[in-house]
């Protein structure tokens, strides 16, 4: 079954929906694929591993399913392709920006309402200590160790969280920057108020990249993973 939650995020003008759901048996997944357009069934074919074959297709389920419930009519008509960097492209003029991204486990796709949101990035992670653990010897500096310590004593979320935002940030403001852990530093994590029903905890994320302005994200925790939303509006003048 795929969840339809619709907010404004605060980091893109209008509301943002995200489509999610926890990928299906092969069986069943297949069926569903079967509803996507051909080039995207063609694309599918073109991984050799299962798992990946399977995670592109539930990408586009989902992605297709946001597109819909955001009132396009080309869902599922037309295709989502990939850019020259592997992002998804739909492939119609006057598109919304989406984003998609998976886990091994399920799969979640975001689609901007405001055609003024540029790009859109989405990430999800499941709750992992060892993944916590691992982010935050790894790609954490001191002082952001402090930022997540003061949201998440524990640290089993908040570095989650974190890396999320990062990745989200990297697919809205397009970057190219590698093993960015290193790079893309921590400013600010603020507690924030639930913006989808479902949410456990959330957070405003401030994300700073060499001399470029800070980006935003919010994230949030739910049944058993970390979201993260993060998107970049058209320039105007």
């Amino acid at each position: 079954m795929i969840r339809i939650e619709r907010a404004n995020f605060g980091i893109a003008p209008g509301d943002t929906v995200i489509a999610e759901q926890i990928t299906p048996e092969p069986v069943q997944l297949s069926r569903e694929a079967a509803r996507l357009h051909e080039a995207e069934r063609t694309l599918s074919a073109s991984f050799v591993a299962p798992v990946r074959r399977e995670a592109f297709l539930a990408g586009r389920i989902v992605a297709h399913a946001a597109l819909e419930a955001a009132g396009d009519s080309r869902a599922y008509r037309m295709p989502i392709i990939r850019d020259d960097r592997g992002r998804p492209q739909p492939t119609w003029t006057d598109a919304p920006a989406v984003s998609i991204s998976h886990t091994k486990i399920r799969a979640v796709a975001a689609v901007a309402l405001d055609r003024t949101c540029r790009a859109l990035g989405i990430d999800v992670e499941e709750i992992d200590a060892k993944r916590a653990e691992a982010l935050v010897r790894m790609a954490t500096a001191k002082e952001e160790r402090a930022i997540l310590t003061e949201n998440d004593p524990m640290m089993l979320v908040s570095p989650i969280a974190m890396w999320c935002a990062r990745e989200a940030c990297v697919k809205a403001h397009g970057l190219d920057v590698g093993w960015f852990g290193s790079v893309l530093r921590l400013g600010k994590m603020e507690p924030a108020e639930a913006l989808v029903p479902h949410a456990e905890l959330s957070w405003n994320i401030e994300i700073h990249y060499e001399s470029r302005p800070p980006m935003h994200a919010h994230a949030w925790q739910s049944n058993g993973a970390v979201f993260a939303v993060s998107g970049r509006v058209a320039k105007t003048g």
